[in-house]
């Protein structure tokens, strides 16, 4: 079955076209088509096909949409319907192995040109026969207002390509013909930046200097009265250069051009040497990465508490993900200030120091413009809050963003969130003795409360003293006065960790931690340890909860929320 989306929407099976009938099954079949491979959920579908605002029989509606779809499917010939338009709890799905869509072959043909970038020529060629998929405007003719916005998306995408194609014409002087071609696109898209940019290029390039001048000049005109907005850095850049008679070529070392930077960046930190457990975690991840609505960029969110080992996995996966991502890997450590890892970012694709913009928000635009095409990953290590995050989210859903957390960042739009919790027992066993060589007793993987982290660096104190066995470092360990500081060791330091937290918590929920720390409490016993209404109790100790540093319980009809027992020996010894 070939399912044509990249125009008006048409389904053929063996050659002939199949009858879809009227616009609510017509949308069943776009939607699914865009999403081939993947369970569309039956709420979702009614969601689309009426708008929100779906009749009673919404449900039986879209069951026999579907029943109808598949005995017109029948009826063409091809026999097992239900194989191509498969019920997969919790809705249905469309099986690419059954189904093509122009869709499909056009971004395959994106890819094989992106691959081929470094000869222009065929980057060229490629980027021409993908373009050749489009028979007129996406999912013409569908009034779903979700489906509108899908459409809207892929008109993004073709007019992305139409400038990759135009960027590899331009590494082959076709300079008049790409000035040609783009005109009337730019005269219909005044706000597109990037399109006004390559066409500004191929003028000028081409001894057109005074009309490329008059291109910057119409964009900044509509993008002043109608929008209130300056034009972006790049595209002043690129004035500026033009004004100065700067050289046209080679336009990947000319600050006019970051359009047609190739920089690769490799910053991701060694990966762990031994990571045990979390494979479920790391399977999810996978899962949500390659399964994420191909519109959005996919934002994993890994969090758990201090010492869990989140940078571990995250550094795991991201090492893993680097051949779906080959125009290289960002990593940062939020504890840094986002507006210098923005200078470093832009620097590291290219941009010249004199080039970077001086206002966030500018920086922000010129990161976003520079990613927006590029499978680019980036590792965002403990991120405090959503603030921190926002400013170096990429421009474009073909990047990928791995974050660790100290709390779920539930304000971002994530694809997925994964919470790390402490070892089970029989996996730090593991991981102690994939690092020791010995056992270490339950009496030591207790007394690390599971955490990775912490049993790494018991590990490496049991290796650093050799006339020990696995008893003598529990019954060290077992002293709460000193357990902590042997449970730090340069790259594993607990305290810093903990301190690093606590600080950042407002007065109130410090004070509350101080209460925890003589031993577990429920609302009505934080209210009257700090005099505040009950109400106000449960806000703190869920505040707490959600930063992973305290545990909730259910006791009787009420919670009653604990210390992790090395957070709690951290806060009565900075007491003390």
């Amino acid at each position: 079955m070939y399912v044509s989306l990249l125009g008006e929407i048409e389904v053929q099976v063996a050659g002939r076209a199949l009858p879809l009938g009227g616009p609510h099954r017509i949308s069943l079949v776009a939607l699914l088509a865009l999403r081939a491979g993947n369970v569309v959920p039956v709420s979702e579908l009614i969601e689309t096909l009426w708008d929100g605002a779906p009749p009673r029989s919404a449900l039986a509606n879209v069951h026999g949409h579907v029943s109808a779809l598949r005995n017109a499917i029948r009826a063409a010939g091809l026999e097992a319907p239900e194989r191509v338009l498969v019920t997969r709890p919790p809705g249905y799905l469309i099986d690419p192995a059954y189904c093509q869509t122009d869709l499909g072959l056009f971004e395959e043909l994106r890819e094989q040109a992106w691959s081929a970038r470094s000869d222009p020529s065929a980057a060229a060629a490629l980027y021409a026969k993908a373009l050749t998929c489009w028979r007129g405007p996406a999912l013409l003719d569908v009034g779903s207002a979700l489906l509108r916005r899908h459409a809207e998306h892929l008109e993004e995408r073709r007019l992305q390509t139409v400038c990759d194609k135009a960027e590899a014409q331009l590494e082959l002087g076709l300079h008049h013909a790409v000035a040609l071609e783009l005109r009337p696109l730019v005269d219909a898209h005044p706000y597109d930046e990037r399109l006004r940019a390559v066409l500004m290029l191929a003028l000028y390039r081409g001894s057109r200097q005074a009309e490329a001048l008059t291109v910057y000049r119409e964009g900044r005109r509509a993008l002043v009265q109608d929008l209130g907005l300056e034009p972006g850095p790049e595209l002043r850049q690129l004035e500026a250069a033009i004004l100065s008679q700067e050289p046209a070529h080679p336009a990947t070392t000319s600050t006019a051009s970051p359009v047609l930077a190739t920089l690769r960046p490799r910053q991701l930190p060694p990966a762990p040497s031994l990571l045990i457990g979390r494979s479920a975690q790391i399977d999810a991840l996978h899962t949500a990465l390659t399964t994420a609505p191909p519109t959005s960029l996919p934002v994993l969110v890994v969090t758990g508490p201090v010492g869990a080992g989140k940078s571990a996995l995250a550094l795991h996966l991201a090492h893993q993900l680097q051949a779906t991502h080959p125009d290289g890997q960002l990593y940062a450590d939020l504890t840094e200030d986002p507006g210098l890892i923005l200078v470093r970012f832009l620097r590291t694709l290219g941009v010249p120091p004199d080039a970077v913009p001086d206002p966030l928000p500018d920086r922000v635009a010129l990161f976003r413009t520079l990613t927006a095409d590029r499978r680019i990953l980036l590792l965002l290590d403990d991120a405090s809050d959503e603030s921190r995050v926002r400013p170096l989210l990429p421009g474009g859903p073909t990047c990928s963003v791995v974050i660790t957390a100290r709390r779920p960042l539930t304000a971002l739009d994530n694809t997925a969130t994964i919470r790390l919790a402490p070892l089970p027992d029989h996996e730090a066993t593991s991981l102690f003795t994939a690092l020791t060589g010995a056992t270490p007793g339950p009496a030591v993987v207790r007394l690390c409360d599971g955490l990775p982290s912490a049993i790494r660096a018991a590990a490496a104190l049991l290796q650093s003293r050799p006339h020990w066995f696995p008893s003598d470092l529990a019954a060290w360990l077992s002293d709460d006065h000193r357990r902590l500081n042997l449970l730090t060791t340069d790259d594993q330091n607990l305290q810093t960790s903990y301190a690093r937290v606590t600080s950042s918590l407002q007065a109130p929920a410090r004070r509350a931690l101080s209460v925890l720390a003589l031993g577990p409490a429920t609302p009505i016993d934080l209210s009257k340890a700090l005099a505040i209404p009950e109400s106000d109790a449960e806000e703190l100790l869920e505040h707490l909860a959600d930063h992973h540093l305290a545990t909730p319980r259910r006791s009787g009809p009420t919670w009653s929320y604990a210390l992790p027992t090395l957070l709690r020996l951290h806060l009565t010894q900075t007491a003390a």
